[in-house]
């Protein structure tokens, strides 16, 4: 179930006792608890309690769901990652889910929406799952332009594409770059494109990833020019190593998995418009290559840190030795 449906079903009325969101978009996760909350907890103080296997084991957290509590009319438990409950833990939040208390939602958090988990293909079958993934750059567009009207801006063309290839890898991120977007043109109206390149962190961003496309497609003059342009802009070469060895990761990660790729679930600081062409850019490198430029990338990281050395010089060979 879409996550609009969701909140829809829940502002006519509609809630449940339980739920099952899948996907590890913080921001649509805080979305629906909020929303959830409001409207649940009309005639009574907010009471959320959150439960983590990680954090205490499962009899505790079976305890804190059925213990019950004179003080309090309705509760929400919002248990994340329950399928690493084990052995009859898991079985009672089953049994709970299927019958569950009048007074109390309880609330299942899976952050991955791929895992293969019995538990959570049980709860499936109780209720229908509901999606808080990252939306597709498409859709992130759509949010884009959400977040710009709700600040009551408008933008010109091309902005709410740009801002999704620079910031579109959480909703989080997107919502945060146009809030300090917002801020810097103050009262005017339009967001311009000039606006998204001439901001400070955004601009920085964006030629990063232009560069890293260019190093990506193997196209040797633009990548050598970008290199020149973001060493001269006061950017060092200890900037670029985290992204650099992020897209050489990324690449040797789609190449061990033989083409199944997966996308990988912490946090790597490449745009959307870059991790969908992983698959193209590694079918580019060899194995042997891949490492080699990770190899570089560690003596430079040590070289910055135990010696002085010129950053242009050693970008310039860095480039030299992977694409030249």
């Amino acid at each position: 179930m879409r996550i609009r449906e969701a909140i829809a079903e829940i502002k006519n009325g509609s809630i449940h006792l339980v739920y099952l969101l899948k996907g590890n978009d913080h921001f649509l996760q805080e979305l629906f608890i909020n929303q959830l909350s409001s409207h649940y907890f009309t005639d009574s103080e907010i009471d959320k309690t959150f439960l983590s296997p990680e954090d205490m084991s499962g009899k505790e957290i079976i305890d804190r769901i059925t213990t019950v509590d004179l003080f309090s009319d309705k509760k929400l438990f919002i248990i994340r990652n329950p399928q690493k409950l084990k052995g009859k833990t898991s079985a009672d939040l089953y049994n709970l889910c299927k019958a569950p208390k009048d007074n109390q939602i309880l609330l299942l958090l899976n952050d991955d929406w791929n895992i293969k988990s019995s538990f959570i293909t049980k709860i499936e079958k109780i209720v229908d799952s509901i999606d808080v993934q990252t939306p597709l750059p498409n859709g992130m567009k759509k949010w884009a332009n959400y977040f710009i009207k709700k600040r009551g801006k408008i933008a010109s063309p091309g902005c709410e594409t740009l801002l999704v290839d620079i910031a579109g890898d959480s909703l989080g991120n997107l919502d945060n770059a146009i809030e300090k977007l917002c801020l810097l043109i103050g009262n005017r109206n339009t967001i311009t494109l000039d606006d998204i390149n001439s901001f400070p962190i955004i601009g920085r961003e964006r030629k990063r990833w232009e560069f890293l496309l260019a190093l990506g497609s193997k196209d040797y003059s633009k990548t050598i020019a970008l290199s020149k342009n973001i060493i001269s802009k006061n950017e060092s070469i200890l900037s670029l190593l985290f992204p650099l060895t992020s897209l050489f990761q990324e690449m040797i990660f789609y190449k061990m998995k033989k083409g199944t790729f997966k996308e990988n679930r912490s946090y790597m600081p490449i745009p959307p418009s870059i991790r969908k062409r992983i698959p193209e850019f590694s079918r580019g490198f060899t194995l042997d290559k891949i490492i080699y430029a990770l190899k570089l990338l560690g003596d430079i990281d040590r070289k910055q840190k135990s010696a002085y050395s010129k950053d242009e010089t050693e970008l310039i060979q860095f480039i030299n030795h992977v694409i030249g």
